[in-house]
């Protein structure tokens, strides 16, 4: 496969890795060579998918992780060089969701999102990066964040769009930091994937308060493309040091070009308003 030679015989952790894009993910680093770590909140998902992947020949360890505690994340790192000696790929890909409007969402909301969609991506680069940075050759970072991540949305996910404009932000920055140490940053941004998502509240802690309305459901995304097509593309950005890949299905392409054109119509148009006549 196209990339395999760069890949073969090196580790990947995939957060967020034993459903949906994570799964995906750690099925395609391994189909190229590498070891996968697939880590996840649930960890006989992540242990059923690692022995999957071992019966198709592809080494794999599952751990169970939560993202949003360190002392999880730091046992996820030691876990993963004692099996596998090294980590060459972090993937941090786990992600939740919840709807509902700025003005109505509850404090907890916004910090069972945070926790997850922000600082678990911020553990886990604390946790790995001393690691990764002692080591030489081809190294990567791929952040999941979202085409959310650029449109001002009306549907109720004004939070989690904030989260992923918060991963983009962060990651943009690394990227620069991690330069010099010749660790290259993907910012993955997908559209509509056909994940569950939607049912992210299933693994929402009590101390975060009740859970948010589920406004479409809990089953998978409709009218979305598939999680291992966005897994192909994100993977052959990242072997391209593409700073974003994005991934969405064809019939969105057009509508999102437009809302991100608004965006910067405004932008121009603010610009323009504070030039002195």
């Amino acid at each position: 496969m196209p990339g395999s030679d760069q890949l073969a015989g090196r580790t990947a952790v995939i957060t967020g890795g034993a459903s949906g894009i994570g799964a995906a993910l750690s099925a395609e680093l391994g189909a190229r060579g590498m070891s996968v770590v697939v880590a996840d909140i649930d960890g006989a998902d992540a242990r059923r998918l690692a022995r999957e992947l071992g019966e198709s020949g592809i080494p794999a360890l599952g751990i169970r992780v939560d993202v949003s505690d360190p002392e999880s994340v730091d046992a996820l790192v030691q876990a993963s060089y004692a099996e596998f000696g090294s980590v060459e790929v972090l993937c941090n890909n786990a992600g939740v969701l919840a709807f509902g409007t700025v003005a109505e969402s509850s404090l907890g909301d916004w910090r069972w999102l945070s926790s997850v969609n922000i600082e678990g991506m911020l553990n886990c680069l604390h946790a790995f990066l001393p690691r990764m940075r002692e080591r030489t050759g081809w190294r990567h970072v791929m952040n999941t964040a979202s085409t959310h991540a650029f449109l001002p949305d009306p549907q109720g996910t004004s939070l989690y769009s904030a989260t992923k404009h918060a991963i983009v932000g962060l990651s943009l920055g690394l990227r620069a930091e991690l330069e010099p140490d010749g660790i290259g940053v993907t910012i993955l941004c997908p559209g509509q994937v056909a994940t569950r998502i939607l049912d992210s509240q299933r693994n929402r802690p009590d101390v975060f308060g009740p859970p948010a309305a589920e406004l479409f459901g809990t089953g998978t995304v409709p009218m979305a493309i598939e999680p291992g097509e966005v897994a192909r593309d994100a993977v052959e950005g990242m072997l391209r040091g593409a700073p974003f890949v994005f991934s969405l299905p064809a019939h969105d392409h057009d509508r999102f070009r437009s809302q991100v054109e608004e965006l910067w119509r405004l932008a121009g148009d603010a610009l323009n308003d504070s030039v002195e006549p």
